[in-house]
């Protein structure tokens, strides 16, 4: 058994993580809610709107991972509700499953990529998180867009006839969301990496392979 100084050791250094982990959490969040209002419409089609407070959100999955960027993207998801909802408040939760989406894009890639070079790593998160989030929210936009309000735009004259013009606006959309985010996001992180090598127990290796 290990003596008691060393279990004490062992703990506090466990508090220190966990405490870093949460504090670090509550920067990204608070930094997404901040950016939350700073958005430019979309030239070709002007409800949809182009914003930065994604690149905290993935920041947080780079660094902190799963978890971390679960819990930014979720409590920011609460904030918009209030903050930005969009058209809709249903909004929200349709930009949480892009985001959660995206992970997954860029999850895969970091699986796929181990070893190939950080040029590569985010590349293929880029062109992997843009196709898993852009596949999955035209599944959601093409069961939703025409549902009443609030899941939908239904009630304010959207049809399931005009839904497969809107799925190519709204694809495009999240198709670019994603080219400039990711790489954004891997920039910050490898920035923050060169600096410390650890975060809240997460290798901070979020541009590296």
């Amino acid at each position: 058994m290990l003596p008691n100084r060393y279990k004490n050791t062992t703990i506090a250094a466990e508090l220190m993580r966990r405490s870093l982990w949460v504090s670090l959490v509550a920067i990204f969040t608070a930094m997404a809610v901040v950016l939350n209002g700073l958005t430019v419409p979309a030239p070709y089609a002007g409800f949809l709107l182009y914003g930065i407070w994604e690149i905290p959100v993935l920041l947080a999955l780079l660094l902190l991972g799963l978890g971390g960027g679960l819990a930014v993207a979720a409590l920011n998801g609460v904030a918009l509700e209030f903050i930005n909802p969009g058209g809709l408040p249903t909004g929200p939760l349709y930009n949480l499953v892009a985001e959660v989406a995206m992970f997954a894009g860029v999850l895969a890639a970091r699986r796929l990529m181990r070893g190939r070079g950080a040029a590569a790593l985010v590349i293929a998160s880029t062109v992997l998180g843009a196709a898993a989030r852009t596949g999955v929210m035209t599944v959601v936009n093409w069961a939703v867009l025409a549902q009443p309000y609030p899941i939908g735009f239904g009630s304010f004259g959207v049809t399931q006839a005009d839904v497969p013009a809107l799925l190519v606006l709204i694809g495009i959309f999240n198709a670019t969301v994603s080219l400039y985010v990711v790489p954004a996001a891997f920039g910050a992180s490898r920035a923050i990496a060169s600096r410390s090598r650890t975060i809240g127990g997460q290798r901070a290796e979020g541009f590296t392979s």
